[in-house]
């Protein structure tokens, strides 16, 4: 047997409800933009805008490398992967 419950919410608390989920909303979308925007293999400066760290922070992470050719790039699929893998 299902129920249902019903509340009353007044116009206002409802406007401010609304208001802060389609915020919340455009700030999900609009990271998920700029992590797209990056390519999907990086140099070192756009690995650190990506995680947002300085470059002796990012040094000290010790993140693995892609070398292509001589050419030392980051994927962005394993800086995914480490942020993911040192969440608290």
């Amino acid at each position: 047997m299902a129920s249902e419950l019903k509340i009353a919410i007044p116009d206002e608390a409802s406007a401010k409800i609304t208001a802060m989920f389609i915020s919340s909303a455009q700030k999900a979308f609009d990271e998920l933009m700029r992590k797209q925007s990056y390519p999907p293999y990086m140099n070192q400066g756009q690995a650190c805008d990506y995680l947002h760290v300085s470059v002796k922070t990012f040094k000290k992470l010790n993140i693995p490398v892609v070398s292509l050719d001589g050419v030392t790039r980051y994927s962005r699929t394993t800086l995914d992967q480490y942020c993911k893998d040192n969440e608290i």
